[in-house]
């Protein structure tokens, strides 16, 4: 990361996620774009905003529970850091209200049940991983393969796996831990969500 996280007190540390978070949301808003210029589509970016906010709750949260400890620095770091969507809201609109969770309600959850929703998370969110990937994944082909910039095939998503990365590791620190476990847990469910679907899209 370049950061010596130590150093920064927990308003320190959130205000440079933003600093990430915010790069994200410029990359994504730029490629979105670029995808409706490319496309002739009327594709909203603020839906693409939503998702990523969706799946970047999804990433903290299995950082959060990944040292089997969900506290409420932790929960205010993630409800904060989202700005255009919830996943909460998301799975509960996407259950019918059948699956009514809040962020107090999975906070005062059992452990058990924390990694439970954790575990499930790629399935839950499946549809919105494609519908987040395909804009972005289509621009990053066709610049790869077409555009007048320098780019590589994953270039677009090298760098918002780092930010999302960035905010993770920083989410790992807000409680003065940062166990290796947690920041492994934003990696594997980075893969998960985004990584894997975007590959898929680009290697096809």
């Amino acid at each position: 990361m370049g950061l010596n996280i130590a150093m920064y007190d927990k308003q320190e540390i959130f205000a440079k996620a933003v600093e990430a978070y915010n790069h994200a949301e410029d990359t994504i808003t730029r490629i979105d774009s670029v995808f409706r210029s490319i496309s002739g589509s009327d594709y909203d970016p603020e839906s693409t905003l939503a998702q990523f906010d969706i799946l970047l709750q999804g990433v903290l949260v299995s950082v959060a529970c990944s040292d089997m400890i969900f506290d409420d620095i932790e929960l205010q770091f993630i409800k904060n850091i989202a700005v255009h969507g919830d996943l909460f809201d998301y799975i509960r609109a996407d259950s019918d209200g059948e699956v009514d969770l809040t962020w107090e309600v999975f906070t005062e959850a059992e452990t058990k049940g924390q990694l439970s929703l954790v575990s499930i998370l790629p399935q839950v969110l499946a549809d919105q991983c494609e519908s987040f990937v395909l804009p972005l994944a289509a621009v990053d082909f066709s610049y790869s393969r077409f555009g007048n910039l320098p780019t590589t095939p994953g270039d677009f998503l090298r760098s918002i796996e780092s930010d999302m990365i960035t905010i993770a590791t920083l989410l790992a620190f807000v409680d003065d831990e940062g166990e290796p476990v947690e920041v492994n847990a934003a990696a594997e469910m980075i893969y998960a969500l985004v990584e894997r679907h975007w590959k898929g899209l680009i290697e096809a």
